[in-house]
């Protein structure tokens, strides 16, 4: 039986065609028989760019969500390729190391996008541009204009051998600064991820689902796939449009579509509740997820009461591990304490291994999550050492079996929920004290007027560690000596930032989580 990505657009095609796929905020919408004629068009057209797929099997795609966009995706995956997606606010030598790693011949691009990467373009290994739309400039000898795409047939095209344990996306680890760190994801581990999402939250043809997360966050399969499992719609905004208040734009847009589902990143959600008017709006929504980072619960109670009629999910899991655990969150705790990561999701085990690497935990004893199951990946593209310090032989179990190592710390209660305690990175010393940034960024929660705000540790000679806490506030006359004062009175005086730095905004990852690598470079 197939078992690949795209199979589930396929069947849908076939039950739901004339179901709107995708509606975007010009009103323009895409029935799911349409959708399907035109990922044909690209995969013909592919397949004239492609002389071999086995030595270049992967597709570049530099673009936001959209229909043409995601109609490439699909015309890549029907021809046994894997896409790549390209982050726009990515520098160029970050692109190029992509390129380069995944030998990419051919790249998919946004029409708007086209001029800000022509050089990225006349990298040797490039051999064509496909743009989407139209370009309002002369364009290199290597692009293929939007017409072509729409000259080509659109029969499916001729049967291509794939089985589940292909590549499907390669995704790329975040942060501005190192080397990016290619996942590679297979239709086995997307499919296990998709047909779970869609049992556990009853994803129907009926729902009207937000796109929020680029293709670059592996929340966009959640977004994309389980649309079109279900037959479902998928909302797109238009990310490209220069706006005074987008998150106001993005509620008004949730509001005007009868939106059912949205998942996005903790940051998001706060951003849409103190911007975005999502109190006021009142929209429809029946379930609600949140993933990429913990959620403080002073933020997430003022959520609860923006949505009260709406349920709420927490959902974990590294991107090399897609999703693994999940909780409801019906009731949130009277004392503030962290929202559990709560159980497994089906396929999945999850295992806490103490320090040593051979011993497990106890119960309520922190240690390393280790997971295995049908969503971990296979490891990182052409870094097979880091794939072996990550992906590592059980000392559990008496037959060969494999496990990821998450670096994310937590324990398991007697109840068999799981807790989270951190990241290996997120636990610093500073004055010869071991601190857990997570404690100090859940003490700040507590503050009743603070709107965003981290806390990231910086290098120095003297301490190991200095720690540095970038915030904004809902009232003007929030400060530096507020805040040190609040933290005062709640943590030990080596847990206190030595400097709390205010922001009109906090910059973000496109991925929609506070971008923590450029906060800590901005203070060396």
């Amino acid at each position: 039986m197939s078992y690949l990505l795209h199979d589930v657009f396929t069947k849908s095609v076939k039950l739901f065609p004339e179901n709107i796929a995708i509606a975007s905020e010009q009103k323009e919408e895409i029935t799911y028989s349409r959708l399907n004629a035109l990922s044909n068009q690209f995969a013909h057209l592919f397949q004239k760019c492609k002389k071999n797929i086995q030595e270049t099997p992967y597709i570049g795609i530099l673009s936001s969500v959209h229909n043409l966009s995601i109609a490439s995706v699909l015309g890549a995956l029907k021809i046994g390729c894997a896409y790549v997606p390209l982050d726009e606010f990515s520098p160029v030598e970050r692109l190029r190391y992509i390129i380069e790693n995944t030998k990419l011949d051919l790249i998919v691009v946004d029409g708007v996008l086209y001029e800000n990467f022509r050089e990225l373009f006349q990298h040797p290994h490039i051999k064509f541009v496909i743009v989407l739309n139209q370009v309002d400039r002369s364009v290199c000898d290597k692009t293929i204009l939007y017409d072509t795409v729409l000259e080509q047939k659109q029969t499916e095209i001729s049967y291509k051998a794939q089985v589940s344990d292909n590549l499907a996306y390669i995704l790329h680890s975040s942060g501005s600064t190192g080397v990016p760190k290619g996942i590679m994801l297979t239709h086995r581990n997307a499919r296990t991820f998709v047909d779970w999402m869609h049992k556990e939250f009853v994803v129907s043809a009926h729902d009207i689902i937000m796109s929020r997360a680029p293709f670059k966050f592996d929340l966009s399969i959640f977004d994309i796939f389980n649309t079109f499992k279900a037959g479902a719609k998928l909302v797109c905004f238009d990310w490209t449009v220069r706006r005074k208040e987008p998150h106001k734009d993005y509620v008004d847009l949730m509001k005007e579509k009868k939106a059912t589902i949205l998942y996005t990143t903790p940051s998001t959600f706060i951003s849409l509740m103190n911007r975005g008017g999502l109190k006021e709006a009142k929209v429809g929504l029946r379930t609600i997820m949140y993933a990429g980072e913990p959620f403080p619960v002073p933020q997430l109670r003022k959520l609860k009461q923006c949505l009260p009629s709406t349920r709420i999910a927490n959902i974990y899991g590294p991107s090399e591990t897609n999703i693994i655990t999940y909780y409801w969150i019906d009731r949130l705790p009277d004392d503030d304490t962290s929202i559990p990561l709560g159980v497994e999701v089906d396929d999945t085990e999850i295992v806490v291994v103490k320090e040593d690497g051979k011993t497990l935990c106890g119960y309520n004893e922190v240690g390393e999550l280790w997971c295995r199951g049908g969503t971990v990946t296979l490891g990182y593209l052409g870094l097979e050492e880091k794939t072996k310090e990550c992906l590592v032989q059980s000392p559990f179990h008496q037959y060969p079996a494999y496990f990821w190592r998450t670096g994310d710390f937590g324990y398991r209660d007697r109840e068999g929920r799981l807790h989270y305690r951190g990241r290996r990175d997120h636990m610093v010393k500073v004055k010869g004290y071991r601190i857990e940034i997570g404690e100090v960024e859940s003490a700040l929660s507590q503050h009743n007027f603070l709107d965003e705000f981290v806390i990231v540790a910086v290098p120095d000679e003297k301490y190991s560690n200095r720690l540095y806490c970038h915030y904004t506030t809902l009232k003007e006359n929030i400060d530096a000596k507020e805040l040190e004062g609040f933290l005062k009175k709640k943590l030990p005086s080596y847990m206190v930032p030595y400097k709390f730095i205010k922001h009109q905004t906090l910059p973000k990852t496109s991925s929609g989580k506070v971008d923590r690598v450029l906060l800590a470079q901005e203070a060396l």
